[in-house]
């Protein structure tokens, strides 16, 4: 949490398109409301992102009273070597830390997370969750789209992993807002897809979906019925799978995978909100 940056975007980023650095866009960010925070936040970014991916609903966030804090996984905002050299539960340990930051911060804490985020999420609500109050996972995958799924069959069956193999992502951001995902793809770099991380993604998506009736928090689930990147399918058997009863689904019409980022993220930001809201106890 030390490096992580404490002040708003400049407005004129938002509206105008004013020029911010990448590295400043995909740097951690801690966000402190004006007064005492009614609660805490942690935000997850996904797969190959940045904390930039949560940072709009971050401050939208933190302007509503939270507390807001956006770590970087491991492995991530760098390299695809970078990327290669971690694992799942190198992820997964990167938001158990920022968790226990967060909890020293303020008593009461929601968790919400997009894709590989929103599966982190889940799994800290399987282990962490009496230090949570509510969850939001957005987009979260439990397979991936058959050509990925045809890739990662084939690849184990030839029972080889290059480490130094990544996919270039030369699609960008599965994102439909054109100004968004040029700002997306500004914070993500030149990161390509290692295959390694890739196969350990598909392994924790297995994990996840096994450990779903665990799962006993408050939950929203939101998917967009146009993602190109996970299968909407996704949020059904997310549903199916939870062990609670307080389930919300949100389906997204407008947008693309990244939905914090994307042309329903007003949707998104006020549905988080309120979802996060009906279930808090005063501080």
């Amino acid at each position: 949490m030390v490096d992580a940056d404490t002040q708003f975007l400049p407005a004129a980023f938002w509206t105008a398109g004013a020029e911010v650095s990448a590295h400043a866009l995909r740097r951690p960010f801690l966000l402190t409301p004006e007064g005492t925070p009614k609660a805490g936040v942690l935000l997850i970014h996904g797969f190959t992102g940045t904390p930039f991916e949560m940072r709009l609903l971050g401050e939208a966030l933190c302007r509503r009273g939270y507390l807001v804090y956006a770590p970087l996984l491991a492995g991530h905002g760098r390299s695809s070597d970078d990327l290669a050299a971690t694992g799942w539960k190198d992820w997964y340990a990167s938001v158990d830390a920022a968790l226990t930051e967060l909890c020293a911060l303020v008593p009461t804490v929601c968790v919400g997370g997009l894709s590989l985020g929103g599966l982190l999420t889940l799994e800290l609500a399987r282990h962490r969750g009496p230090e949570i109050t509510a969850i939001a996972s957005l987009s979260a995958p439990v397979w991936l789209t058959r050509p990925v799924e045809m890739i990662i069959k084939i690849t184990r069956w030839l029972r080889r992993t290059p480490p130094t193999v990544a996919v270039p992502k030369s699609a960008g951001s599965d994102i439909a807002d054109p100004v968004m995902r040029q700002r997306n793809n500004l914070a993500q770099g030149a990161i390509g897809l290692p295959i390694v991380s890739v196969l350990s993604l598909r392994d924790f998506m297995d994990h996840v979906l096994a450990g779903l009736g665990d799962v006993k928090l408050p939950t929203l689930l939101m998917h967009a019925r146009r993602d190109h990147t996970v299968p909407f399918s996704c949020l059904a058997a997310i549903h199916r799978g939870l062990g609670t009863k307080q389930v919300e689904t949100r389906t997204l019409e407008k947008s693309f995978h990244v939905v914090t980022l994307d042309l329903d993220r007003e949707q998104v930001i006020a549905d988080v909100d309120a979802h996060f809201a009906r279930h808090l106890s005063p501080l």
